[in-house]
């Protein structure tokens, strides 16, 4: 009986043991969680004054500057200032009423002499030139007094009109009178537009130098063609052994000489006899132009088989016989322009 009671001592003994190491480990646990509450909380604070740092830095950090004054200069000009101080242009284009500033700066936001952040864009407000919608009637007017008022109207780097060489002609009228001009007036100026004149030289006859052309190749009588104020009539005939193909054998007026402007020229081509074999033609294009009072604009693009445009030749023509020599490819269509207009069209095969 007295052992039981001692058994029952020793389990009353273990079980108030226990129950005080319980309390203990839950005491001890209650302590550790607040100082690892604590603990997060001073991770969260600062990790949210970390963002906030780099935020403001972020904002902050670009370095001001002083916005330069580009009024009145040109658009190159204007984005290199602008570069130089890190700032960026935004353009937008506007009309304006005076003449000959195409790409000068009309205006910009902000204002010369405004603190901003660096990298910020400032809009430029930049001239289109004066409006004009189509072309003037310039007849009757002095040719030099015309080509200052269009170079002062379409100065810049794309003007809309373009003055060609003017074609003088023998005329009653002052000398450098425009009697003529192509295109006519009134016709829309949308994209870039070339104006031929025709001028009078009074009661004088415009002479000009005789070119030498024995000896050129096709691509070079062209260019021949093109910048000298003769009218050439070609014939030609196959090349001899002696002879080397598609180049000029002789002409019959001396080089050197002076001579009246769009005067005829005579000249031989020797060129290669066509073959199933050579996908190269050499020929001649013919037409008959009615007889003009003045030299007028022609010109003679080549298509090829594929579509793809080149001009062959652009150049004053005084009328009647027409006369281009050519070298292309099988397949190619050459088509003729006369004042503007297509005339002819030939199929090489």
């Amino acid at each position: 009986m007295e052992e039981k009671k001692n058994f029952g001592k020793k389990i009353t003994g273990a079980l108030s043991k226990l129950r005080f190491n319980f309390k203990d480990q839950v005491s001890q646990i209650q302590n550790g969680g607040k100082s690892l509450v604590i603990t997060v909380i001073v991770a969260f604070i600062i990790m949210i004054l970390a963002f906030l740092a780099v935020f403001f830095l972020t904002v902050q950090g670009a370095e001001k500057v002083m916005v330069p004054n580009v009024v009145g200069k040109n658009l190159t000009n204007a984005l290199l200032d602008l570069q130089s101080k890190e700032l960026y242009g935004k353009i937008q284009l506007r009309y304006s009423d005076l003449p000959g500033d195409q790409g000068t700066i009309l205006e910009q936001s902000p204002d010369a002499g405004a603190i901003v952040k660096a990298y910020r864009r400032v809009t430029l407000t930049v001239s289109r030139g004066v409006a004009i919608d189509e072309l003037a009637d310039y007849t009757g007017e002095n040719i030099d007094d015309i080509k200052k008022k269009l170079d002062v109207l379409f100065s810049g780097e794309h003007p809309l009109v373009i003055v060609a060489q003017p074609v003088f002609v023998r005329d009653d009228s002052a000398e450098g009178t425009i009697i003529a001009q192509y295109p006519e007036a009134g016709m829309p100026i949308v994209d870039p537009v070339k104006v031929q004149f025709v001028v009078s030289s009074g009661s004088m006859i415009e002479t000009v130098k005789v070119p030498s052309v024995a000896g050129l190749n096709i691509k070079q009588v062209l260019e021949a063609m093109a910048q000298n104020k003769i009218t050439f009539d070609f014939t030609s005939h196959i090349a001899a052994e002696n002879e080397k193909a598609g180049t000029v054998t002789n002409q019959d007026k001396v080089s050197g000489d002076e001579a009246p402007a769009f005067t005829r020229l005579n000249a031989e081509f020797a060129l290669s006899q066509k073959s199933a074999d050579s996908d190269i033609v050499q020929g001649i294009f013919e037409y008959d132009l009615p007889e003009y009072p003045y030299a007028v604009p022609v010109q003679l693009d080549a298509i090829s088989s594929d579509g793809k445009v080149s001009t062959l030749i652009s150049f004053n023509h005084p009328g009647q016989k027409l006369t281009i020599p050519y070298e292309v490819k099988k397949g190619t269509t050459l088509r003729l322009y006369v004042l503007g207009t297509e005339t002819q069209n030939l199929s090489i095969n």
